[in-house]
């Protein structure tokens, strides 16, 4: 062994180290890429369709559907309002110095910030009271999210229908349950019985709650409706009630109850109730405080006041 190999053993050993970790410098790293992706998921969120056609159609981005694109959002909106916290504290000294210089005669409020402040208030406002231009931005919201509609079968037969049993969906609109089942059951689907859900069903069998329906809308069975005197209020609510009247127009509630459409206008108007005939049941019923079921109620029973909020 030399001499030189005999001095480097002798030698005690250095310790090497890593750079300490910047806590100050991660925080705002991670403020940056929460709100990056929170700006990502709230662009997203803004232009995908309506959560009945989005979860009805199985509607995904990137493999990903409205809930894991919503869950995401409240996440990472959750991440940048903590880091952002955490970031304030972190620069606080300096941001209190701040205060104290502007606190101690040295406050010059700028324009820009007067101008900020007062377009903030302005366009909450504006937002709260929904009128323009901020409003503009709440109609594209609707337009860009019903444009995904290009057909009516989209549209699900009432809201959440694809987490309803199979029994449920076929007694709400008035399909023939056991038709259904044989039906699906030809087509190759897998179905656990009369109470396995439509999305369950869809998933167990890779299509969508819409492709299953459309399978066995056809074994639909037209309700038997009873002459216009012939009806009590309970009546009414037992046979119509879920099976979405609230979307469907006066003329159309005419044509599938019986009564003449000058008829179904006078005795809405009996009541106060000013209509026209292209208006939908939900449409009216919000605008007087009633339920679409006291609408159609005041029209097939005689005498009837629907009670307002």
């Amino acid at each position: 062994m030399t001499t030189t190999e005999l001095h480097s053993m002798s030698q005690p050993k250095k310790r090497y180290r890593g750079k300490a970790l910047n806590w100050r410098s991660l925080t705002a790293f991670i403020v940056t890429w929460a709100f990056a992706v929170a700006m990502v998921t709230g662009t997203v969120l803004y232009v995908i369709p309506k959560g009945r056609v989005a979860f009805w159609t199985d509607w995904e981005l990137i493999g990903l559907d409205k809930g894991a694109w919503g869950n995401i959002h409240i996440i990472f909106g959750a991440i940048f309002i903590v880091s952002g916290v955490i970031h304030l504290y972190f620069n606080w000294k300096p941001f209190k110095k701040y205060l104290a210089e502007r606190a101690a005669g040295h406050i010059h409020v700028r324009r820009e910030v007067v101008i900020a402040s007062i377009g903030t208030i302005l366009v909450m406002g504006a937002a709260i009271a929904n009128v323009p231009p901020v409003s503009w931005v709440f109609d594209l919201n609707e337009t860009v999210k019903q444009s995904w509609v290009t057909s009516p079968d989209l549209e699900p037969p009432y809201g959440h229908a694809e987490e309803s049993s199979l029994r449920s969906l076929t007694k709400r609109t008035d399909i023939d349950l056991d038709k259904a089942l044989f039906q699906l059951a030809a087509d190759g689907f897998i179905v656990n019985g009369p109470r396995d859900s439509l999305l369950k069903i869809a998933r167990r069998n890779d299509t969508t709650p819409l492709e299953l329906y459309r399978r066995i809308k056809k074994f639909k069975v037209k309700p038997k409706i009873l002459p216009a005197g012939a009806y009590t209020a309970e009546a009414v609510e037992q046979q119509f009630e879920g099976k979405g009247i609230g979307r469907k127009t006066l003329t159309e509630i005419s044509s599938m109850v019986g009564v003449e459409q000058g008829t179904v206008l006078a005795r809405l108007a009996s009541v106060g109730i000013e209509a026209q005939p292209d208006e939908v049941l939900r449409k009216i019923a919000d605008r007087y405080g009633v339920t679409p079921i006291q609408v159609l109620q005041t029209i097939l029973v005689k005498g009837f006041k629907p009670t307002r909020d």
